[in-house]
């Protein structure tokens, strides 16, 4: 498996793991456990790693701030990194995709939610 895939199956178990927490401390009526507020730096950090990984892949240089637009920015700043390194046609298809995501991890996050669910409900 290559580091860029290895990054995507970690932000898809991290959101797993997410919703999964979050449903637990949810049915307990308890606070948001900590690991819920560092997700998000956590997502951000793999995120750009990724970003990281392809440009060095299609050896593409990346300027300062171009980097903290992805860090900080990543809504705009993956797109237009995806049009600068792919083109238009190769770059609206990974902007695509990239939206795409956002679904995709919504659903990763419920099925977590509904496994902690499940057990839970099936335990009491």
């Amino acid at each position: 498996m290559n580091p860029k895939t290895a990054v995507i199956w970690l932000l898809a178990l991290i959101t797993f793991l997410s919703g999964a927490i979050v449903q637990y401390f949810h049915q307990r009526h308890a606070q948001l456990p900590p690991f819920a507020v560092l997700s998000v730096p956590t997502y951000a950090f793999l995120l750009f790693l990724w970003y990281r990984l392809d440009a060095e892949q299609r050896s593409y240089r990346r300027s300062y701030l171009l980097n903290v637009c992805v860090a900080g920015l990543v809504l705009i700043g993956l797109p237009y990194y995806f049009l600068r390194s792919r083109g238009a046609k190769g770059g609206f298809a990974a902007t695509v995709l990239f939206i795409l995501s956002f679904p995709a991890s919504l659903l990763v996050s419920l099925a977590g939610q509904f496994l902690v669910f499940s057990l839970l409900r099936n335990w009491h």
